[in-house]
C-alpha cells in the first residue's frame, strides 16, 4: 500500500510539473461553464418575463443540453493528454527496465500510476460540484442529490477513461501515439453499441460493451448497480491487462499461457457482466427529491401481484410513418426501456413482429402510386436490409391479430394469461408509453372488472367520440396518438344507440353530449331508469341543445340557461368564457387544487349558466365564470348501496378538439376532464402516478451570472495559472 501511495504522489508530482495538467485546469472550467451560464440566465430572463418553470435543477444539469451533458462530452478530450505519457514515458526514457527489476510489484506500479489519475479526476469533479453549488445561488430548492448523483456518474467515466488511457500508455513509447489510441478505444466503446443491433446474437454484446449511454442514469438522477458494476469492469479488466502487459517484460511465458489469462479475464468480466445485467441481480437508488426516476408504489404494488408471465410483443409495419422506432436496431434500446419493470417482472418476455400492410406512412404510399403493397414492402425491406421473406403480408398478419382498429400503426399487444390489450406510441416528444400508460394497461389485465366501460349515446346528431371533426371529442375520447384519451388511459369506449339498444348493465358512465335533435319518449324513459337506477351519466348542454333534454335535466334537479354568458376581453371573443375552479372543487379532485392556486383556466365558449337544487343530490359546484356564475356542476347520492355521481356543464366544447389543442390563451381543459373520468371511475383510471410537485424554480438575475462568470472564468483559472506559473518557475529555479 505504501508503494502505491509513494508512486502516486511521484506520478502527480510529474503531472503538476508539466503545463498540460495546469492548462486543463484552466481551460475546463472555462468551457465547461460557458453554456451553463448562458443557460441559467436565459431562464431567469425567461422567468422574469413571465415564463413558469418546474424541475429546474434537472432542465438545467440533466437535460439534453444540459450542464452534465456537455461536460460529458467534453471529457472525452481530456483525460488522453494526461494518460498518454503515464508509461510511454518510461518506455521512451527506458526507467520501466529499472521499475520492473526494482522489487516493486508491478501491480503497485500500475495501481500508484492510476491513483494519481483518480485524485487529478477529483480535481476536476470538485470543479464540476463547485457549478452545483454555485446553481443553488440561482435555483430555490435545488436537488442537491440529484447534482451529487451526476457529478458521481461523471467521475466513474473519467475512472474508466483514465484506465483506458493507462493501458493505451503502456503499447508504446510514443506519447502521442497513445494519445490517439486512447481516443480511439474511447471511441469504438462510445460507438460499439449501435454494431450489429439487427442481429439477435450479437446485439446484446455489443450494446453491453458500449460506454455510450452509461453515465445517463446517474446524471437524471438514478443510480443503477448495473452500471455501476459497468464501470468497475472496465477498469479492472483495462487495469489487469495493463499489469498482465508490464508483467511479461518481467517473466517469460508460453503464448498459450499468456492466452489463457487473458481469456479467463474476458470470460470472468462477461460473467459478472451478464449476472450484474439480470434485472433480478439490479438494484436501484433514486437521487432525486420526488422520486421520478423509480416505479411508484402503486405500480410496484401492482407488478408484484402478477403471478403469471407477462408477454409484449410489438407488431412493427415497415410501411408505417414510425417504423425506426421498432427497427431490428432499436430492439436493445426499446428493451432497456423496461428494465424497471424486469425487476419485478423477471420473466417478462418480449417479441418484435414485422410485416408490411397498409400504413400511415403517406409519404411513402405517394411517392409509391400505382405499385401494390407487396411491391412497396419489398422496396423497403431492401432499404432496409430486412430478408422480405421473413415479413408477414397483409393476410397473415391479419391471421395473428386484427391492427385494422388500430390503423397498422406501430403498436405493443400485452398478454396475461389469456387476457390481451394494446399499449400505444404516441404523437408527442415523449412518444413512448410513460408509467401512467403502461400501468394503465397492467392493471386492464389483472383487473378487467374494473375497467370502466363509457357510452355515447347517438342518434341525435350528438358530440361523436369518434369524429375528428372541430367540435367533436374524439380527441378526449379515442384519438389513438394522443397519450391523454380515454382508451390510452384504460376506458373501454362505445356507442349507444338508445333507439335500438338498451343500456347495458355494464355501463360506467353514460355520455350526452349536446343532441341537436328530439329523442323518442322510448329514449327518454331509459336513461330516466338509468338515472334512478343510480347510472352515472355525463350531461353536456349547449343553448341550442334539444328541449328534450331539458327534462332529463329536470328529473336531478338541474337547469342550464338558454342564453350564453358574455365576459369581457381585449384579447378574445366576448363569448369565450375562461371558467375558474371554484373552492368547493378541490375536495373533488386532487389536481384541482393545484390548478385552482395556479388560477389556471379552463376555456368554455358559448357556455351559459347551471341553476340546480340541493335536494336530494349533493351538490359540488366545481366551475364559475368570472361573475362566479356556476357553469358546471358535480351531482352525487346513494342509490342501492352505491355512490350515484352525475356532471352537468352548460358547455360541450370544453372537451372538443379545438379547445383540448387551444393554446391561447393557454387552458386546462385537458387536466379538468382527466379529473372529471377519474371521478366517475372511482380513482382507478386514469391512473395516478403523478409525483410530488419539485419545488426548485429559478431565480437568477444578469448581476449574479456575471459574479459566476467572474468567479469561474476568472479567479478560478487565474489561481491555477498563479499556481501553475509558480510551481513551475521554482522547478525551474531548482
Amino acid at each position: 500500500m505504501r508503494s502505491i501511495y509513494r508512486i502516486g504522489r511521484q506520478e502527480l508530482s510529474i503531472l503538476f510539473h508539466s503545463p498540460v495538467a495546469w492548462l486543463i485546469l484552466i481551460v475546463f472550467p472555462i468551457q465547461i461553464g460557458m453554456d451553463f451560464s448562458e443557460y441559467i440566465l436565459m431562464l431567469g430572463k425567461a422567468q422574469r418575463m413571465g415564463s413558469s418553470y418546474s424541475n429546474v435543477t434537472g432542465m438545467i444539469f440533466a437535460s439534453q443540453n444540459g450542464f452534465y451533458v456537455g461536460v460529458k462530452s467534453t471529457l472525452y478530450f481530456y483525460i488522453p493528454l494526461l494518460t498518454m505519457g503515464l508509461i510511454s514515458r518510461e518506455l521512451h526514457s527506458g526507467s520501466i527496465k529499472l521499475l520492473l527489476s526494482s522489487p516493486v510489484k508491478v501491480r503497485d506500479i500500475v495501481l500508484g500510476k492510476y491513483l494519481a489519475m483518480m485524485v487529478y479526476g477529483l480535481i476536476l469533479t470538485a470543479i464540476i460540484l463547485l457549478y452545483g453549488y454555485a446553481g443553488s445561488y440561482f435555483i430555490q430548492n435545488i436537488d442537491y442529490l440529484m447534482v451529487i448523483s451526476g457529478a458521481f456518474g461523471l467521475y466513474l467515466l473519467v475512472c474508466a477513461y483514465a484506465a483506458i488511457g493507462l493501458f493505451m500508455s503502456s503499447l508504446t513509447s510514443y506519447q502521442v501515439v497513445a494519445a490517439i489510441s486512447t481516443l480511439a478505444v474511447l471511441a469504438l466503446l462510445n460507438f460499439v453499441g449501435g454494431l450489429f443491433q439487427a442481429n439477435d446474437t450479437i446485439r446484446h454484446i455489443t450494446y453491453f460493451l458500449s460506454l455510450a449511454g452509461r453515465t445517463e442514469q446517474f446524471i437524471s438522477g438514478l443510480i443503477s448497480t448495473e452500471d455501476l458494476i459497468y464501470f468497475l469492469l472496465i477498469i479492472g479488466f483495462f487495469l489487469t491487462i495493463t499489469g498482465m502487459r508490464l508483467q511479461a517484460g518481467r517473466e517469460a511465458r508460453s503464448l498459450r499461457l499468456k492466452l489463457t489469462r487473458y481469456a479467463v479475464l474476458i470470460a470472468g468480466c462477461v460473467i459478472v457482466g451478464y449476472i450484474s445485467s439480470r434485472p433480478r441481480a439490479t438494484g436501484y437508488i433514486d437521487m432525486t427529491l420526488n422520486k421520478s426516476r423509480t416505479l411508484g408504489s402503486q405500480s410496484v404494488a401492482y407488478l408484484k401481484q402478477m403471478d403469471k408471465p407477462l408477454k409484449i410483443t410489438t407488431y412493427v409495419n415497415i410501411l408505417g410513418d414510425n417504423f425506426y422506432l421498432g427497427a431490428p436496431e432499436k430492439k436493445s434500446f426499446d428493451e432497456r426501456l423496461f428494465n424497471q419493470y424486469r425487476r419485478y417482472i423477471p420473466d417478462l418476455q418480449m417479441e418484435y413482429v414485422y410485416y408490411y400492410d397498409m400504413g400511415d406512412n403517406k409519404n411513402l404510399l405517394k411517392s409509391n402510386r400505382g405499385a401494390s403493397i407487396e411491391e412497396i414492402g419489398k422496396k423497403v425491406a431492401d432499404i432496409q436490409k430486412m430478408d422480405f421473406k421473413k415479413l408477414l403480408g397483409p393476410a397473415e398478419i391479419r391471421k395473428r391479430v386484427d391492427l385494422g382498429p388500430e390503423q397498422n400503426k406501430l403498436v405493443r399487444q400485452l398478454e396475461y394469461g389469456n387476457r390481451k390489450t394494446f399499449l400505444r406510441y404516441y404523437d408527442d416528444i415523449m412518444t413512448y408509453p410513460s408509467e401512467q400508460e403502461i400501468l394503465a394497461a397492467i392493471k386492464r389485465l389483472m383487473e378487467p372488472e374494473k375497467i370502466p366501460a363509457v357510452r355515447f349515446v347517438t342518434g341525435h346528431n350528438e358530440r361523436s367520440a369518434f369524429r375528428s371533426a372541430d367540435a367533436d371529442l374524439r380527441k378526449a375520447a379515442t384519438e389513438l396518438g394522443f397519450r391523454y384519451s380515454l382508451i390510452n388511459q384504460g376506458f373501454d369506449i362505445d356507442t349507444l344507440d338508445l333507439a335500438n339498444q338498451d343500456i347495458p348493465a355494464r355501463t360506467s358512465l353514460l355520455v350526452l353530449a349536446d343532441p341537436k335533435t328530439g329523442m323518442s319518449s322510448s329514449e327518454t324513459k331509459k336513461i330516466r331508469e338509468h338515472i334512478d337506477a343510480g347510472g352515472n351519466i355525463l350531461i353536456l348542454a349547449e343553448t341550442n341543445s334539444n328541449p328534450g333534454l331539458d327534462s332529463i335535466l329536470q328529473s336531478v334537479g338541474v337547469r342550464t340557461g338558454k342564453e350564453i354568458i358574455i365576459q369581457e376581453s381585449k384579447d378574445y371573443a366576448p363569448e369565450l368564457v375562461q371558467a375558474l375552479l371554484t373552492e368547493a372543487a378541490d375536495n373533488f379532485s386532487p389536481r384541482y387544487k393545484g390548478l385552482r392556486e395556479d388560477s389556471s383556466i379552463i376555456t368554455m365558449p358559448g357556455v351559459s349558466t347551471v341553476s340546480y337544487i340541493e335536494e336530494p343530490f349533493k351538490v359540488i359546484p366545481l366551475l364559475q365564470s368570472k361573475s362566479q356564475a356556476p357553469v358546471a356542476v358535480a351531482l352525487s347520492r346513494q342509490v342501492n348501496n352505491k355512490e350515484q355521481k352525475i356532471l352537468v356543464a352548460a358547455d360541450a366544447d370544453f372537451l372538443s378538439t379545438v379547445e383540448l389543442n387551444r393554446r391561447n390563451p393557454e387552458n386546462s381543459n385537458l387536466a379538468f376532464s382527466t379529473g372529471i373520468f377519474s371521478w366517475f371511475s372511482n380513482g382507478e383510471f386514469p391512473v395516478d402516478t403523478l409525483r410530488k410537485r419539485s419545488k426548485d424554480k429559478i431565480d437568477s438575475t444578469d448581476e449574479g451570472v456575471a459574479m459566476m462568470r467572474l468567479i469561474f472564468f476568472g479567479l478560478l483559472p487565474g489561481c491555477f495559472l498563479i499556481g501553475g506559473a509558480a510551481l513551475l518557475i521554482y522547478r525551474k529555479r531548482r
